[in-house]
């Protein structure tokens, strides 16, 4: 008794784990007082350590198993561990924990919409659907029909998808994240009916800035969202996550410079097509380059390539941020360089820690990282003097380093041009063939009516587009017969291995881009087949990538300032089989005698460039 007393007192006086030691040995002496495991899980639960509470109360609950307060103290002790599973990105632990929590509370819709999670993370789509449905039939939450929404996508549900979607914004208008999945699931299928109305409200809301988290790589694709707006929704993206900085890093003074390289795309991927030969040439007398891997482990070539580079290959898809920037910086790195961005299973968080001297967003993310707490996530993005003019500087919270040519490498040894016919894809030898090979997600309204009219107001003329979703070409091909196209004029290129895809380039006459996202690797990918590409530029990264690489090999007349001007070159073209043989000509020569495909000459620059900077950065330090 004297040891409850005195464990009573020191909880009093604040003393919570002196109370805890003092119990304990009160329950060494009498190890049948159930009410004293209840004491102390209570009070481990203060002190918020939960994996000890809930020992304590499951030993509790084998005593008492229909005591309701014992039941909620243990489940609330499995959902925090759980929770805390699940932001450390613990995926099977979380999952672990919340399963056990539902054997004591099977009917409560919070832990089963947190056990849905759980199994999402790890791709466990089906399991994940009967757990947020049956949520929903307990409790109707707009963010449990938002995951909902998610996880119909995920399966190739789309249809549910916008139902589910529509459920969440039905409940809550402002749920800003659930209005953006649905506008990009609609952009994925090019269903444009109602899809002004929600680029409106997105909009507004940014310009209002009501907060809350929009992915910042959804709107690079969205037609009213400006360079400005880019630049709110990357601040506001990562301000609900506390990091604190690494202590600052000591000059560099080692013999050689190690570069970081940040991603999880090294595998088959389009980045492999623009890095993987710039890894390979590094000089390693001066560097030593080092991997860093968050995507999954595929069985690909590519993903087979970069592990063997004479590089070491981290895999880091298993460590959350902040694991993640301490096997960074436990690997001394000089510069970090992050290729992926804001886009799927990446850790750009990583460079608030600054676990590098120096951190660089480039290639992977058409736009900036924007600012952290104040400072800039990342110090430099890589461009080049046309991806991001001097009037455009001020939109970006990096400090813009300029490329000596187009910002984009690419591997030196692509596929052969083999001579193709356009009758081996169906096509008359005389039709005039119109493509874009792009994601359906890059195709807008203003874009698609473009492209019928150019089909409209020449013969014997056909578009070609890469075969998407289904809804995505029955929408394409109803939005067309309204303006009276026959469903035979927009046909649809099947998935095929990459030196086909290059090769099937030599049928098209004019390939013609998307805007405001435009054709990247696409881009490079068509002027190596020596296909004329047709682009606009606009104000933002991703509007201005197909730009850079037609003034790269000297073919700037491809460029539009707007749609207008895009339409009326279309159709001149189409129509002039001697000035399309003449920009054929130019891109023969310009791709020669350019850059673009010397990925040899772009790393000696590159390694200038890296060289360069931690010179400034010693000089500042």
């Amino acid at each position: 008794m004297d040891l409850i007393k005195k464990a009573k007192k020191q909880e009093e006086s604040g003393d919570i784990k002196g109370a805890i030691d003092s119990l304990k040995e009160a329950l060494n002496q009498n190890p049948q007082n159930n009410f004293l495991q209840i004491e102390i899980g209570n009070l481990y639960v203060e002190i918020k350590n939960y994996e000890e509470a809930s020992g304590f109360f499951r030993r509790a609950n084998k005593v008492f198993p229909n005591n309701n307060d014992i039941i909620n103290g243990l489940s609330f002790c499995l959902c925090e561990i759980g929770n805390n599973y699940q932001l450390e990105r613990n995926y099977y632990l979380a999952e672990a924990a919340f399963e056990e929590l539902l054997q004591y509370q099977p009917m409560n819709a919070d832990y089963l919409f947190n056990f849905a999670n759980a199994l999402y993370s790890q791709g466990k789509f089906d399991r994940a659907l009967i757990k947020y449905q049956k949520s929903i039939s307990l409790q109707k939450d707009e963010n449990t029909y938002n995951n909902l929404g998610n996880t119909h996508r995920k399966l190739g549900n789309y249809d549910q998808a916008i139902e589910s979607y529509l459920n969440s914004l039905g409940i809550n208008s402002d749920l800003i994240h659930a209005r953006i999945e649905l506008s990009h699931l609609m952009q994925n299928i090019c269903d444009w009916k109602t899809i002004q109305s929600h680029y409106a409200i997105i909009k507004e809301h940014i310009n209002l800035k009501k907060g809350g988290k929009i992915s910042p790589f959804t709107v690079l694709s969205m037609p009213n969202i400006g360079i400005k707006e880019q630049l709110y929704v990357a601040n506001m993206w990562s301000q609900n996550k506390k990091i604190k900085p690494f202590n600052k890093k000591n000059k560099f003074i080692k013999q050689k410079i190690t570069i970081g390289y940040l991603s999880a795309d090294f595998r088959n991927h389009p980045l492999y097509y623009l890095i993987y030969d710039v890894l390979k040439q590094h000089d390693k007398n001066n560097f030593e380059i080092k991997l860093f891997y968050s995507g999954q482990v595929e069985k690909s070539k590519q993903f087979n390539l970069f592990n063997k580079l004479e590089s070491k290959f981290i895999n880091i898809s298993n460590l959350n941020e902040e694991e993640s920037a301490n096997k960074i910086r436990n690997e001394d790195i000089d510069i970090l360089v992050d290729l992926s961005g804001f886009t799927r299973d990446s850790r750009s968080m990583v460079a608030a820690y600054k676990p590098a001297r120096i951190h660089v967003n480039w290639l992977g993310f058409a736009g900036t990282m924007g600012f952290y707490n104040g400072k800039s996530l990342f110090e430099y993005i890589f461009a080049d003097e046309y991806i991001i003019p001097k009037k455009f500087e001020a939109f970006y919270a990096e400090n813009v380093i300029k490329l000596p040519n187009c910002y984009q490498p690419n591997i030196e040894f692509r596929p052969k041009i083999k001579k193709k016919q356009k009758e081996s894809y169906g096509f008359k030898s005389s039709s005039f063939i119109f493509a874009s090979f792009s994601q359906s997600i890059k195709i807008t309204e203003d874009m698609f009516t473009i492209w019928i009219n150019l089909l409209k107001n020449t013969r014997n003329s056909y578009l070609w587009l890469l075969q998407s979703n289904e809804l995505c070409q029955n929408n394409l091909h109803d939005f067309a017969k309204n303006y009276g196209i026959e469903k035979n004029r927009v046909k649809f290129a099947p998935k095929v291995e990459f030196e086909e895809h290059i090769n099937r380039h030599q049928i098209v006459d004019l390939f013609l881009d998307t805007f405001p996202y435009n054709a990247h690797t696409s881009t490079s990918d068509a002027i190596w087949a020596e296909c004329p590409v047709l682009t606009i530029s606009g104000e933002t990264f991703a509007s201005r990538v197909a730009g850079s690489i037609l003034t790269e090999i000297g073919c700037d007349e491809l460029i539009m300032k707007d749609k207008e001007s895009y339409y009326r070159m279309a159709l001149k073209l189409s129509n002039n089989s001697n000035e399309l043989i003449k920009i054929k000509d130019k891109i023969i020569v310009g791709k020669e005698k350019s850059n673009l495909f010397k990925p040899i000459k772009f790393c000696e620059n590159l390694e200038n460039i890296f060289k360069q900077l931690l010179f400034r950065r010693n000089q500042n330090s």
